[in-house]
């Protein structure tokens, strides 16, 4: 079973690709965590990959496709994977749609975590997140605040582009870049829109199980 995860930054789609992920045993593929492990290994892409980044240069979509394919090639994935955070424009989805076609793969289900604007917002401006776990908390729908202590022992802080105006400014490139992509997952007919609310990421993750187990 392979799953695409689409939605606006802050919508909740790394949420729920972990959720789906341990309710099918299924590995999820952050493009991000794939870079990071390659830059960490020593190998030539990852030094080259180093350079590009502590640059302030952008990886090219080739490389990232490169780093996809091998992913989904390996033993790690041969029961199925779900992208998230990939691909970021039509492009990218083209190019994937190519790769996928020529190893012979295909994708059963393309979620879109559609979620308001003024929500998002809220979201990813009160976004604390542990320093040692990785616990994800929030200012606005919890008593959480940013440098209170995590209960195992951790500190919660704030990403320094977790700002109004910065994200505000990453749905106006996921409008122009990201929203293109839905249409080329709707004709395909493999796109399912979950509307995501203020009550929280378990009725999302009910819906996309219940459309997948369907």
């Amino acid at each position: 079973m392979n799953v695409l995860f689409l939605g606006a930054p802050g919508s909740g789609k790394g949420t729920q690709s972990k959720k789906i992920e341990t309710e099918f045993n299924i590995p999820q593929i952050s493009t991000g965590d794939l870079l990071r492990a390659e830059t960490a290994s020593g190998s030539d892409m990852g030094e080259e990959l180093k350079k590009i980044m502590s640059s302030g240069k952008f990886v090219s979509d080739e490389v990232v496709l490169e780093l996809v394919s091998k992913k989904i090639t390996s033993d790690e994935c041969k029961n199925g994977f779900i992208l998230d955070g990939f691909p970021r424009n039509l492009s990218q989805a083209s190019s994937l749609d190519t790769l996928l076609t020529n190893l012979n793969v295909s994708l059963e289900y393309v979620f879109l975590i559609d979620v308001p604007t003024d929500l998002i917002i809220k979201r990813c401006v009160g976004r604390v997140t542990c320093n040692k776990c990785g616990k994800i908390e929030n200012e606005y729908f919890s008593d959480i605040k940013e440098g209170d202590t995590c209960e195992d022992a951790g500190v919660y802080v704030k990403r320094a582009d977790d700002n109004e105006e910065t994200v505000t400014n990453r749905l106006k490139v996921y409008g122009e870049q990201t929203e293109p992509i839905i249409n080329f997952y709707e004709e395909k007919g493999i796109l399912h829109r979950i509307i995501g609310g203020e009550d929280g990421p378990q009725r999302l993750t009910d819906e996309i199980i219940s459309i997948i187990k369907s």
